[in-house]
């Protein structure tokens, strides 16, 4: 499936929440071969739930985006656009004071796992909130692994 040719790929889904599942293993199929695969899934079902809670896109008859960027080198590109309405995306929650709380920290993990989180647009507007995912160090780990 992969070849030397970069791979590009848009989808629009019901912003139903069985679709976060449907997208996610979509998504791994896309990678399939990169060795980010589960972290490609986690990524955009981090994001894509986000979208459903937070914005207009889990509403009756709301929908959001899911687009992509694989090449054969350099990170990859992953984005969900959504239909606003809530506010900004908080991409560095903290807990205050040191508190823990529950939930929350799903864009936390995403952080960890990707070379750039970022977004773009508006409450008014939509926003995409995307990644750059490294597909070109995912060996790094286990190389050092072995190495040692």
């Amino acid at each position: 499936m992969r070849s030397s040719d970069r791979m590009d790929w848009r989808g629009v889904f019901p912003g139903e929440r069985n679709q976060v599942s449907r997208v996610r293993r979509m998504v791994e199929a896309l990678f399939e071969g990169t060795g980010r695969e589960g972290d490609a899934g986690l990524i955009v079902s981090e994001l894509t739930t986000n979208a459903l809670l937070h914005t207009r896109s889990g509403r009756a008859g709301g929908w959001f985006g899911v687009e992509m960027h694989l090449p054969e080198k350099g990170p990859a590109y992953l984005g969900v656009c959504d239909l606003g309405g809530a506010g900004r995306p908080l991409l560095d929650r903290r807990p205050a004071n040191g508190t823990l709380t529950v939930g929350g920290f799903g864009l936390a993990i995403v952080r960890d796992l990707v070379l750039k989180l970022s977004q773009i647009g508006s409450p008014a507007t939509g926003h995409t909130v995307w990644v750059h995912l490294d597909i070109d160090a995912r060996n790094i780990g286990r190389t050092a692994a072995v190495a040692k």
